[in-house]
């Protein structure tokens, strides 16, 4: 990932989502008016999805064309209340600025889509209305796309970028959903809504539309790792009310549960992991006592048979289930996977040897804990390495 310098002149970042069904057919509740004025040399198409934006439009469109004359503004509205489909149509008497008014559908990440959809350019910019996006930016976003980055970030978490007068709460609750984004991504400001990405990379993709993080949901289902991170001031809306609230916070939850569910994510297989160690930890307890009590052997032998059917058990559920790897030839990944824990018997034997003072039951769980750490650093980077 690379980290572009800051960039001169007015800033702003906000927070987005949409998904791309490419090929979707256009439905009849929205109405599609072309623009009065072309843009036939237009490099990229800026979408702007909005709903009552009416006061910022102006200014914000005004902008987009002083800091990139070729572009093309493609407005995407969701019926709103304030006029603003009447103020982008009045714009378009002056701007190459074309409207999709959208009756009976809602949502920022599918009119995003929609925009997608629509757009005549393959390269395409993505912002919000409410000027929190720097239009400044612009030109190095899609300099950085042309120059073959799969994804260029307007970013307040690089070096050089900011946020103008956000509350210690909305500070924090971005920190705490870019930590649970992180994992998806390389990129450092995954939460943002000010992107710059091709047509042609989400093409075919099965983008999910939810919530307001479009770009997100296009980072970790395409897998895009050229990523370009331009440093940006944010800054919070000075006209119109603010539509993220306790909703779109619920959404962002989901749409990140679902992610780390459909891509298998670290977090997502580190659970899975824990619970099968966990229901291994049964038949490993079972053994281990057999071994001490019906056959009068030590507690370092029933560790070690207990270990053996446990590591059997556990290969079977972890290649089907935890990493996904059924694709995996059996019996080359269980010598791979037994050699792999071994290190976690090891230090399971050492530290029931170090508490010889304890029951062997409770010396032996919390040497089973010490070494899944090992054990799943093992299978993630060598056994299942890639899934």
């Amino acid at each position: 990932m690379q980290i572009l310098p800051n960039l001169p002149g007015r800033n702003g970042t906000a927070s987005e989502t949409t998904s791309w069904p490419p090929g979707a057919p256009t439905r009849n509740t929205s109405e599609v008016l072309a623009a009065p004025r072309s843009a036939p040399g237009a490099r990229a198409t800026v979408i702007v999805p909005t709903y009552n934006e009416a006061a910022n439009l102006p200014r914000l469109v005004e902008r987009i064309f002083e800091a990139m004359p070729e572009a093309e503004v493609l407005v995407v509205d969701d019926a709103s209340k304030d006029g603003t489909a009447d103020a982008a149509r009045e714009l378009a008497r002056k701007y190459p600025v074309r409207v999709i008014e959208r009756f009976h559908e809602r949502g920022l990440s599918t009119a995003v889509l929609r925009g997608l959809k629509e757009a005549r350019t393959d390269v395409c910019v993505v912002m919000d209305a409410d000027l929190s996006h720097p239009p400044e930016a612009i030109p190095e976003l899609v300099r950085a796309v042309e120059n073959g980055s799969e994804v260029a970030v307007g970013s307040r978490y690089v070096p050089g970028g900011d946020i103008d007068r956000w509350p210690l709460f909305r500070r924090v609750a971005s920190r705490a959903g870019t930590l649970l984004a992180r994992p998806l991504t390389p990129v450092r400001d995954p939460m943002a809504g000010f992107f710059c990405v091709r047509k042609s990379l989400v093409a075919g993709i099965p983008l999910k539309p939810r919530g307001f993080k479009i770009m997100l949901e296009i980072l970790a289902r395409t897998g895009a790792t050229r990523c370009v991170e331009v440093p940006i001031h944010f800054e919070d809306r000075s006209a119109g009310d603010s539509k993220f609230g306790p909703k779109e916070r619920r959404e962002f939850l989901k749409q990140v549960a679902a992610l780390y569910r459909d891509l298998n994510a670290w977090p997502w297989r580190l659970g899975k992991f824990l619970l099968t160690g966990a229901l291994g930890v049964l038949p490993d307890l079972a053994i281990l006592n057999l071994v001490v009590r019906a056959l009068e052997g030590t507690p370092t032998y029933g560790a070690a048979a207990g270990w053996f059917v446990a590591m059997s058990v556990n290969h079977a559920i972890n290649r089907a289930w935890t990493f996904r790897a059924r694709h995996v030839p059996a019996v080359p990944s269980y010598l791979k996977y037994a050699l792999g824990v071994l290190a976690g018997l090891a230090v399971r034997v050492a530290v029931m040897k170090a508490l010889p003072s304890w029951d062997y039951n409770l010396s032996s769980l919390l040497g089973i804990a010490a070494g899944a750490c090992l054990n799943f650093l093992g299978l993630q980077r060598w056994v299942f390495a890639g899934r």
